[in-house]
This record gives structure tokens, sequence and C-alpha cells, in this order.
């Protein structure tokens, strides 16, 4: 079992991929809200996107042995879902199921293989009470988890893993 001490904050953050599907979220003095999501990998180089077009321009990108069909891409500093790619020409073009959902020039990136790999905790998020331990937070092996914190506060928390890693975690996994 590994454990981690995080320190929410206003600012959208997330913890090291898990190895478990099942954790523990204890806090101290303060409350935070939390949501999960699937693992996500960042993607080599940047990407250029526009909301006219489907298109995906890389630059020093490496889309034809990281990126799969039917993958999700996001902006990795912001984790806005960007679209889901469609086709792939070559290490620096790719083609998404619709237009870009945003506008990105020069961005790092992050891939997902779902949606949900994006998830931000926000206000509307699942609230743990300050000084409360949740037992047997079913994440899902290799998901993340996203915070922040309730009050304005900043406040410390732990994230423990429950149980030994699953034998096929998929190793390298990177978190925005």
């Amino acid at each position: 079992m590994s454990s981690y001490v995080y320190t929410a904050n206003s600012a959208f953050q997330t913890t090291a991929n898990l190895g478990t599907d099942k954790i523990r979220i204890a806090t101290t003095t303060s409350a935070i809200q939390y949501d999960t999501g699937s693992p996500k990998v960042i993607g080599t180089g940047t990407i250029a996107v526009a909301t006219t077009s489907k298109t995906v321009t890389g630059t020093s990108t490496q889309f034809t042995t990281e990126v799969q069909i039917g993958q999700w891409l996001s902006g990795n500093t912001t984790n806005l879902i960007l679209g889901q790619v469609a086709s792939i020409a070559n290490n620096t073009s790719l083609t998404l199921t619709a237009n870009a959902s945003i506008n990105n020039a020069s961005v790092a990136y992050a891939i997902s293989p779902t949606s949900d790999g994006f998830a931000l905790a926000t206000t509307n998020s699942s609230i743990i009470p300050a000084n409360t331990t949740l037992n047997s937070v079913i994440v899902g092996q290799g998901n993340v988890v996203s915070f922040l914190n309730v009050t304005g506060t900043a406040g410390a928390f732990s994230v423990t893993e429950l149980g030994m890693p699953h034998a096929n975690m998929a190793n390298g996994y990177l978190v925005g």
C-alpha cells in the first residue's frame, strides 16, 4: 500500500496514478471536494487545434506510437477535452471525430482511453468533511483523483491505496 499526502487549495490538482481500485481519503482540518477519472498519459510534443477544424497538428509529436483511434485528447494544463481521435495520418497530424471543442496553439496535451480521464473537481463535486476518513472509495485501477478545498483555506489530506497493486498495472502514466 502506498500513501500520499496532498494540500488542497482553490486550484484544481490531481493525485498520482493509483495502483489499486480502492483508496482511503482522510482529511485533516479542511474539507475537500473530489472527483475521479480514468488514467491519462502526457503526450510528446505540443499540438494546435481550432474550433473550426477536426485536424490536430503536432510539433515534435509521436501520434502513430502514442495515440490510438477512439482515445480522447485534452489540453494538459487545463484538462479541457479537445475531442476524440477518429484517424491518425502520421506522427504530426490526426483527425478528431468533430471540430475541436476549444482553440489552442502550441499546447501540451494528454491522452486518455475515456472522456472521464479529465475529470476536474469543482464546487459541485463530492465533499469529504474536515477530520473525516472515507474508506473504500472505488476509483478503478489506474484512475486519478482530482481535488480542491471547500472553504478557501488550504488543508492537508491523504490518499492511501488499499490492497496490493494489480499485476497488470500500466507503468509510466503521468498526471497533469
